[in-house]
Order: structure tokens, then sequence, then C-alpha cells
């Protein structure tokens, strides 16, 4: 017995099979094997061996992106606990710079007469350095303790969030459903023209998403994982092959799909009727499954793939601390040292032009002065 090989035909999937299956038909070839589905309309002129295996169609839709670290640091805490925050450091700033002033001896209080030393000071304990002087009175000491362990509790909780969040920000929500897909905004990757797919199962996804055509498999796939511009249904295996061809060991964040199945194919070879290879085809078949062979091939495919990949994205599940983690920080320290240098230079202005008023007016007393003693002498 002689075995010969033949090519498949070009174009779309559900071209090519209609192609072999009339090549089939018309006994031209006698075996059909890859992945091609089991299908009951295909039981009156062929025979099926035995399934090799279960491919489930499902969406495959773009995985969720990782948040950006400041976007996620900016959203540690929510809008009503960044507003009760700023209200609680107004309200002690002004209860310490009212007690400060009380009726009461000034050397408890010099520290805080001013409203700006207040407010500099509660900004201080919210940063968690020192303060310039302690209050010496019983009831401003309780308000200043109780303060200084609220700031100590809010800081220690950023602080715990904000290390995680430079570490692992997260990711988005999963889409999960069509009507998820739908405020996405995504359109359905097409195979083929789409007056060929208008009588297709796919043919109400064009209608509702709008469709994009492509005419290879693998750079339809691409599209949904890499460029996350569309969805579409298609088969388990072949994403999978292309994100290990890709360089990805781990899937879960680039292979994603929809949750329900569209739907399950057993896979199996085709042979044309009554052949006489199909028993023994059968027994082989059950061998290898039982014996691991399947198993171990698949395996091997996929190790193969992976070293024929130009590059390695592994997500690993631990994460070095370096210095990519930090840079937010080393920004915000820039930002301050801007904020810093602009208060400097401003209180600098402010300060020669006061010493300059106070030089004009001490001046002008002086002429003042001096023209009443002038007056005086001349009576």
């Amino acid at each position: 017995m002689t075995t010969h090989y033949n090519e498949p035909s070009d174009g779309t999937k559900s071209g090519r099979d209609e192609k072999v299956l009339d090549r089939l038909i018309a006994g031209q070839i006698d075996v059909v094997a890859g992945t091609f589905p089991i299908k009951q309309s295909t039981n009156t002129y062929a025979d099926f061996s035995a399934t090799m295996l279960f491919s489930e169609q499902k969406y495959l839709v773009p995985c969720p992106k990782p948040f950006m670290k400041t976007e996620k640091i900016l959203t540690i805490f929510n809008l009503s606990l960044w507003i009760s925050m700023g209200l609680v450091f107004i309200f002690v700033s002004v209860l310490l710079w009212i007690l400060s002033n009380y009726p009461t001896p000034r050397r408890y209080f010099n520290g805080f007469n001013m409203l700006a030393q207040s407010f500099s000071a509660a900004w201080a304990v919210l940063l968690g350095i020192s303060v310039p002087q302690m209050p010496l009175s019983l009831g401003t000491r309780y308000l200043f303790i109780t303060y200084v362990w609220y700031c100590f509790a809010i800081s220690t909780v950023f602080q715990a969030f904000f290390t995680t969040y430079l570490v692992e920000p997260g990711y988005e929500a999963r889409l999960e459903t069509l009507d998820d897909v739908y405020r996405a905004g995504l359109t359905y990757a097409l195979l083929g023209k789409p007056e060929a797919n208008k009588n297709s199962a796919n043919a109400k996804d064009m209608e509702i998403f709008g469709s994009e055509t492509f005419t290879d498999i693998f750079e339809a796939i691409k599209s949904v994982m890499f460029t996350r511009s569309n969805f579409m249904s298609i088969g388990t295996l072949y994403p999978q092959y292309i994100a290990r061809l890709s360089g990805f060991v781990d899937m879960t964040n680039v292979v994603c799909y929809l949750e329900e199945s569209v739907v399950t194919w057993p896979m199996g070879v085709i042979l044309t009727e009554g052949h006489p290879l199909l028993q023994k085809l059968n027994i082989h078949i059950k061998r290898c499954i039982e014996g691991g062979l399947l198993e171990r091939e698949w395996s091997k495919i996929y190790h193969d793939t992976n070293l024929k990949a130009n590059k390695t994205n592994e997500n690993s599940e631990y994460v070095v601390f370096n210095l990519t983690h930090v840079s937010p920080v080393f920004m915000l320290l820039f930002v301050g040292y801007i904020l810093s240098l602009f208060s400097f230079l401003c209180e600098l202005v402010l300060f020669r032009r006061k010493n300059k008023l106070i030089d004009s007016v001490k001046f002008k007393q002086l002429n003042i002065l001096a023209d009443l003693r002038a007056l005086e002498e001349s009576k």
C-alpha cells in the first residue's frame, strides 16, 4: 500500500472543507485527517473513525490590559475618602490655630500662632515628619495625638497598597458576555468575503457588531490577541498555537474567551464509506490514546513551537521589584522638587518686596521726622 499526501487547497476553512469532501466523494482521496469536525451531515457518504479529541469553538476576545501604575495609585482611595482627609486636615489646622490664640499663656502655643504655621504642622504630621514645636496644653495635646494616630493609620494603609500597586497594578475586567463585547466596541474578524458568509452561523454577529475581513486565519487571530480591535468565533487550538509561536508560555493573559462555548466538535479521521482500514484505524487510535501518545505528541508540538518563537514573553508569578516599579515615586519626587523650588522663589520675591516696602516706609518716616524737626527749629 502506497501513501500519497495531498496538500489542502487555498481559501477559507469552510471552502477548503467543502473541496476536501468533494474530492473524497469523487474517490480522489481515501483518508482525511486534520482539524476536520465530525458532522452528522457527512455520515451519508463517509465513515468516521473513533474520536481522537474534542475541539471547542468559542468567542476569542482580547484579554484584559494591565492597569497603568500611576492610574492605579491615584485610585487607592476613593473620592469620598480623599475629601474626608482634606476636611480633617483643614479642621485640625484651624482648631490648632484657634487654640493657640485662645487667652492662655502664649508660651504654650508660640509655634501655632499663625494660621500658616498650623497648616504646616498638620501637613508635616500627615507626611510623617516632625513638627517645629509640640503643644503643651492638655486639650491641644489630646487633639494632636488623635490626629497623629489618624495620620499613622491612613499612611500605613496607603503605603501598603502603594507598594502592591507599584509591583502588580492588576488587570481590567474580563469580557464575559457578548454584551460586554458590544460595549467594548469590538468588530467581528471575518475570514473570507462577507458575501460568502451571509448564510453562515456568523451572519448575525456580522450584522450586530460589524466585520473586518481577513484572508489569513493567523492575521485574524493576531488582530484579536495583540491589536485588540476585534473578536471572532474559532476553535481553541489555533489561538494557543499562535500564542506559543509568539513566545508565550502562560496563556491566561494572552488567550481569552467568553464563558459559553459556541459549539464542541469531536475530531477524527474521515474515510470513504465502507473503507477496509476503518476497524484497524480505530484500534490504533484507541491504543494511542490509552498509551498517552496523543498527549506526548501535543507536548512535543508545544515544545517545538516555543523553540521556534522569536522571543519569550514569560509571565512569572514572582515579580522582581526594580527601578521601573519605583519610577512613579521618583516622578512624584521630581514634581515635589519643582513645586518646592517654585515656592522658594515666590517666597524670596515676596520677602524682597516686603523689605523694600519696609525700607520705603522707614525712609518716609525719617523724612517726616526730619521735616518736623526742621519746622520746630525754624520756630
